[in-house]
């Protein structure tokens, strides 16, 4: 009995970002592996930082003048905060990871190569069941340079900002028509931006790649392969390999992953391990945006994909109350339409803070709120106003703000959406092969619990160091524990263990002094020194400086005034 063909019309197809097209343009590369490569060399240069800077950044236009505009424009013009984008550290950790994915991974995928064009022979279908071997080479001889990494972080932090500003800075279609006057006639598509479908099922992401295609470069692959609803997803899948390789498609960048939490066991590793084909075996990057509840999936199959590269996962987490909260909270505070000015105070900063714990989306919503609240009214910003709107207009996310204010993990693990569950992102720093960059609150964290541990092995071996050198155990923990206090930014364990033996004839002294005017006064009993231990030489107290230089001299613990400065002769 013929199976009848499916409908492929219940997923509706979401627009992706959409970015601009041009003719290709070939620049000399700096870099000899990136020469002679159309894909490599008709992308933009390496951009620097400050270039990045300022295009990833979304000011509003302001003027002190539109403070003196009626009620309703400065109503409206309040609104413009709502697409406000201040550049961070982390957006420009991104682009840089976006431009090195790029440009490494067409090293491979040289449309000109005689590798590149015999996996079109060869099929794309043979090649994803065949896969690699030992050296990581493919059927058709190509050895994929292809790299991938995940973004995951709390909602409402900037990551999907960050990754699309990132992609806008290239072009999403090069239309190239000749190459060192050879005839190349092709589509390069550069990015591809999805959102991982509501249901998180590999088939409703075959739908959304074709229909993206389609939106992007005008073809017509949806019609072709999926509309008739005849061909299955092990079909689709070589399909979507062989359009990607055939427009050069640069980097898949995937959104929402968290959805394929919702898929049954084994859906999201089955789509997990597609990604991991594509970026082995066809060769094309892949890059992976979700909350925190994405960590316990990414710690799956697709952590292998994100091999040994120098790109390392991104872990955005809210602003930490302090520099870089100052820093973003005083940016902000410029775009306001009240008819009085209010300045920006530790008071206000610290209510913003408290108010968004930090999150951006929520603090440049508060900050909006206020001033729509103080416009016709007392048209000022004060900590009271702020705690009016926040209670009122913020309900649905008061309860979130509080566990995250009381900041006790054990209520918070009950949002995965806003925090990680301890032991998943243990394991997804585990199986992460790179550096994970660690941004805001989530930071502080991992690194006051290694400190914890850090701090107890110090002193464990500072203890052990004033023991060595004579001091009793009680002593030897009273004099490590002082040392720590008075040098804790010190991390040089030669400086600390220096200082514990310097405060060793203090401690003894004031230990001897309490003992002897204690009730139960004992006669302190010297310890049993080995001929050698160089302790005997001042053992008695009656003993003058002079006698201790000449034991030492003596003995050949120290070196004489001839020998000294002799040294240099």
């Amino acid at each position: 009995m013929a199976r009848k063909p499916e409908k492929n019309l219940n997923y509706n197809f979401t627009p992706s970002l959409r970015g601009s097209q041009i003719e290709a343009n070939y620049s000399q590369q700096t870099i000899d592996s990136h020469c002679g490569n159309p894909f490599i060399e008709a992308l933009p240069p390496i951009f620097e930082e400050e270039y990045v800077a300022l295009k990833i950044a979304r000011y509003p236009k302001y003027q002190d003048e539109h403070r003196k505009l009626g009620k309703q424009t400065r109503l409206h013009l309040v609104q413009e905060i709502a697409d406000y984008v201040e550049t961070l550290p982390f957006h420009l950790r991104v682009e840089q990871r976006l431009s090195r994915l790029l440009r490494h991974g067409y090293k491979a995928r040289n449309p000109f190569s005689p590798e590149f064009v015999r996996q079109f022979h060869i099929g794309f279908d043979k090649l994803l069941e065949e896969g690699v071997d030992d050296n990581g080479v493919n059927l058709a001889g190509v050895r994929s340079t292809a790299n991938a990494f995940a973004m995951v972080g709390v909602s409402g932090q900037g990551k999907t900002t960050a990754i699309e500003s990132s992609l806008l800075l290239y072009p999403q279609v090069i239309h190239h028509s000749q190459f060192n006057g050879q005839p190349f006639i092709l589509k390069q598509l550069v990015w591809l931006k999805l959102n991982c479908p509501f249901d998180g099922s590999l088939k409703g992401l075959c739908i959304n790649f074709f229909q993206a295609v389609d939106s992007v470069i005008g073809t017509k692959y949806f019609q072709k392969f999926v509309s008739n609803g005849r061909n299955s997803v092990d079909v689709l899948i070589p399909i979507m390999a062989q359009i990607a390789s055939l427009h050069g498609l640069g980097v898949l960048v995937i959104d929402e992953i968290q959805n394929l939490s919702t898929m049954k066991s084994g859906g999201a590793e089955q789509m997990l391990n597609y990604f991991t084909q594509l970026i082995n075996t066809i060769g094309v990057p892949v890059i992976a945006i979700g909350t925190f509840k994405a960590m316990k999936i990414l710690s799956g199959s697709f952590s292998q994909a994100r091999r040994s590269t120098g790109q390392g996962d991104v872990i955005i987490d809210r602003l930490i109350e302090g520099e870089e909260w100052s820093y973003f909270i005083e940016r902000l505070w410029r775009y306001q339409w009240t008819a009085k000015k209010t300045a920006l105070n530790d008071p206000l900063k610290k209510a913003m803070y408290e108010l968004s714990q930090g999150i951006i989306d929520i603090a440049v919503k508060l900050y909006m709120l206020a001033q729509w609240e103080a416009i016709g009214e007392s048209e000022q910003i004060s900590v009271s106003l702020l705690k009016h709107v926040a209670k009122r207009d913020m309900q649905l996310v008061q309860p979130i703000l509080k566990l995250m204010k009381q900041n006790k993990k054990e209520a918070l693990l009950l949002v995965d959406d806003l925090y990680p569950k301890w032991d998943v992102f243990n394991e997804f720093l585990e199986r992460s092969k790179e550096k994970v960059n660690l941004e805001g609150e989530i930071r502080k964290q991992i690194y006051k619990e290694e400190k914890v541990k850090q701090d107890h092995d110090k002193y464990m071996d500072l203890v052990k160091t004033a023991v060595e050198f004579g001091a009793p155990l009680d002593v030897a923990e009273q004099i490590a524990k002082q040392v720590i206090k008075e040098h804790e930014v010190e991390q040089d364990l030669v400086f600390l263990k220096r200082a514990v033996v310097n405060a060793i004839p203090s401690h003894t002294i004031s230990s001897t002094d309490t003992k002897s005017n204690s009730t139960n006064k004992r006669k302190k009993v010297n310890p049993i020194l080995e001929p050698n231990d160089i302790r005997g030489v001042v053992i008695n107290k009656e003993i003058r400086e002079e006698e201790v230089y000449e034991k030492l001299l003596e003995r050949g613990n120290i070196l004489s005034k001839e020998e000294l400065f002799g040294l240099g002769s």
